[in-house]
């Protein structure tokens, strides 16, 4: 009976051993990780050579959560800001006074996009993975013209939409840290509607009206990251 007992013990170390030295790479149940692109070989230095560099994911920050071996929710939360500001003088030759005409272009957008991810493959440190991700985006843009006293702002609203299928691959280099791959297939759609246009003349009068332009632009195909994913789990 005290051998009996000496080898299951023996077996069942043996097997959490195994379990353990399995599970050092990849990720387990409710592990969280977070991840960035990496692009080697695209900036110049001084010297003429080329070094890489990281980035954001295309949609943003990329955070995914592990339910388990196989399965792991992913969220991707992304937020952009443009703005340019054009102006020019023009100076009155009579009295050489000078009138500033000024532009102002700016935008901004959010999005967010939550999919899931479904791995497989008993490897010990590659995970590849295929899954699907719906998103949608809201943000505005706005013009501004003043000449003078005189001044227009235009706001138009922007909608997007996208939904992606997706195949890739994760290769773990060390517990907590992963590179990797990923393609698909998707379809977005943005839309800009008509917004409105102020104007404001030289007595400080305004006037609203409503634009007669919308434009919806569509895309649909392949596509691959560009770079190398790099992740960090928790």
């Amino acid at each position: 009976m005290k051998k009996f007992v000496l080898i299951t013990a023996a077996v069942l170390a043996m097997a959490i051993s195994a379990y353990a030295q399995e599970k050092q790479y990849k990720p387990e149940a409710m592990d969280f990780s977070l991840e960035l692109n990496y692009t080697p070989g695209t900036l110049s230095s001084g010297s003429g050579q080329t070094s890489g560099y990281f980035s954001l994911p295309e949609y943003g920050v990329k955070g995914r959560l592990f339910l388990g071996d196989r399965f792991a929710v992913k969220l991707n939360l992304g937020f952009s800001t443009t703005s340019e500001n054009d102006k020019s003088y023009i100076t009155n030759p009579t009295d050489n006074s000078v009138t500033t005409n000024e532009n102002i272009s700016s935008s901004a957008n959010f999005s967010i996009m939550p999919g899931i991810e479904y791995h497989f493959g008993d490897f010990k440190r590659v995970s590849p993975y295929i899954g699907a991700a719906i998103g949608f985006s809201a943000g505005s843009t706005v013009r501004k013209d003043v000449g003078g006293a005189v001044s227009t702002r235009a706001n138009r609203p922007v909608f997007g939409f996208a939904v992606n299928a997706a195949a890739g691959v994760d290769v773990y280099i060390c517990q907590g840290l992963y590179a990797g791959v990923e393609l698909g297939l998707g379809y977005g759609l943005e839309k800009t509607g008509r917004g409105k246009t102020v104007s404001t003349d030289a007595t400080g009068a305004k006037t609203e009206t409503v634009g007669d332009t919308e434009d919806i632009n569509t895309t649909f195909g392949f596509f691959a990251t560009p770079s190398i994913r790099i992740g960090w789990f928790f």
